[in-house]
């Protein structure tokens, strides 16, 4: 069975590195080595996977906010990656929040400036979160969740008030979805900003955008209000950021080796390896926030039994599943959230690989296994889809799912979708199982997924064992108790098996051993922050 998987995808990665051509870079900026040389601009180029439609840090679910529109806006606050308890001032170089977290009050520095020229101030950064707000879908809504008001007290302090205690929102203003844009911006439709792109008080101004092709951020002059993790003022030392589409991993390898990019995406699980030991530098950048998790709608069919979804969890090899789809590059997972995550819980022994405990499962409720293999009650197949979206890291993995769990008698289809069906879909609650994740330095992550007044992605009904923690814990400031709550939710989302956690995303990055500075940033919904204002050029080895 696994080997099968695995030498067919081997197969095809072979077959497809002999007959892809190099990628070729022309112009004048043309080798990526030549870019730090004397007298020449610093240019760094990036190979990425691919390129989110929406080019509004604010309204994108899919990594722009983390990866090319970072460096385009400024938040409130800056969120470590090595510590995700620790915020820092940024366009905000102070705050209050009082006893029970209702009220934060922003004091906004004084001197920033959006790259068009117009300043930055407490009415303006109002005017952004307002608009938010009344975005549909905009990744930032949901953090205003029950917001009270948002009021300019002055040019430079802004109050935000919610009508239920807040604790996460602090943390929620370090992601680049609630990065702050200039009244042009607000002045255009959401549908003009996704295609026309931001302007922003960020270290790097967007210069061009060639859809699936290329974007190019240029450095912004005069900037001078990093966040306090930072490494330097002043403006970035890179001139020019070129972010190239490149979607097939083995073309992206190639063009590092050729040193046409300093850096890739998504390095190939195949690569990695030779890679690292030809002297290209790989980094392994854990996510924060959720596992990627199989979500189940519990309100209808097969799945709204309770043994059924416990069986399904059991039946799957986690450990199989990296192995086999990446090369062991992601982690199994060992719980709802992420390790890195603030109130992670392991419950390893909730997700072991149990074949037999599957059985047991089914045969107790009442389905009995036929000729082909599939179990059947009331002359009905144990049959279940899985939405996903439509990509190939995601086909492998539920590829090796859907055999694995073919062994306890589940007949699992799979369902790619690609754009708006794959959003559509998971709006209406239009699937059986669907391949999700989301990123959130904080553990109330949980609400804004699973809460009934939020999102509801297990198609929840009320009352509910789930939404009374998960209020509890976004209203409670004590640390301990707060752990009490999101552990309890934990617990209740795999005992009743509202989710099927699979693995902990690693993201691989590899560079050509130029790159100096290169750090990372709290969660944006998609990827972790790239953080490029300290990045500097090393010579290239000759």
């Amino acid at each position: 069975m696994s080997l099968k998987t695995k030498n067919r995808r081997t197969s095809l990665s072979r077959a497809l590195a002999a007959c892809l051509p190099l990628l070729v870079i022309s112009g004048g900026l043309a080798l990526a080595q030549r870019a730090d040389a004397a007298g020449e601009a610093k240019v760094l180029t990036i190979g990425l996977a691919e390129q989110s439609q929406c080019i509004d840090p604010q309204q994108d679910n899919y990594g722009y906010a983390a990866i090319e529109g970072r460096g385009l806006v400024d938040s409130l606050t800056d969120q470590s990656y090595e510590d995700p308890a620790k915020i820092s001032p940024w366009l905000a170089q102070s705050w209050q929040i009082n006893a029970d977290a209702t009220r934060y009050t922003f004091h906004i520095r004084k001197d920033v400036t959006f790259s068009d020229g117009s300043k930055l101030n407490a009415p303006i950064i109002k005017a952004n979160f307002d608009a938010i707000t009344n975005i549909p879908g905009a990744a930032g809504a949901s953090y205003f969740k029950g917001v009270k008001s948002i009021k300019a007290l002055d040019d430079y302090t802004l109050e935000i008030e919610f009508e239920q205690p807040n604790v996460p929102f602090l943390a929620a203003t370090s992601t680049g979805e609630l990065g702050i844009v200039a009244a042009a911006t607000l002045a255009k439709s959401p549908e003009e900003r996704c295609h026309a792109g931001v302007i922003g008080s960020g270290p790097f101004v967007l210069d061009s955008v060639k859809l699936n092709e290329k974007t190019e951020l240029v450095k912004r002059q005069g900037y001078a209000w990093p966040s306090s993790q930072r490494k330097h003022t002043g403006d970035a030392y890179l001139d020019r950021v070129i972010y190239r589409i490149i979607p097939e991993s083995t073309v992206r390898t190639g063009a590092l080796r050729s040193h046409q990019v300093n850096i890739i995406q998504a390095t190939g699980y195949d690569d990695a390896e030779p890679l690292a030991k030809e002297g290209f530098p790989l980094e392994k950048i854990e996510s924060l926030g959720t596992a990627v998790n199989l979500l189940i709608n519990t309100s209808r069919g097969i799945l709204a039994d309770e043994r059924v979804r416990q069986a399904f969890s059991k039946a799957i090899n986690r450990q199989e599943v990296v192995d086999l789809a990446f090369s062991g590059y992601k982690i199994p997972a060992t719980g709802v959230l992420t390790r890195k995550t603030p109130g992670y819980l392991d419950q390893s022994a909730l997700l072991a690989f149990d074949l037999n405990g599957a059985n047991a499962l089914l045969d107790q409720a009442g389905w009995e296994k036929s000729a082909d293999g599939v179990r059947v009650k009331d002359g009905k197949p144990l049959r279940i889809t899985v939405s996903f979206y439509a990509a190939p890291v995601n086909q492998a993995f539920l590829e090796v799912v859907q055999q694995q769990v073919r062994d306890a008698g589940f007949d699992l289809r799979l369902r790619p979708l690609t754009g708006g069906a794959y959003d559509e879909t998971l709006l209406a609650g239009d699937y059986d199982l669907h391949r999700w994740e989301w990123s959130l330095g904080d553990p109330d992550v949980l609400r804004q997924l699973y809460s009934t007044k939020a999102l509801n992605r297990f198609r929840l009904s009320t009352p509910n064992q789930l939404d009374g923690p998960l209020d509890a814990q976004r209203a409670t400031t004590d640390p301990a108790e707060r752990k009490k709550l999101t552990d309890e939710v934990q617990k209740i989302i795999l005992q009743r098996a509202y989710a099927v956690p699979v693995f902990f995303t690693q993201e691989l990055w590899s560079n050509d051993g130029t790159v100096r500075n290169l750090e990372w940033g709290g969660p944006g919904a998609g990827s972790t922050s790239q953080i490029l204002y300290d990045v500097t050029l090393a010579p290239a080895a000759k």
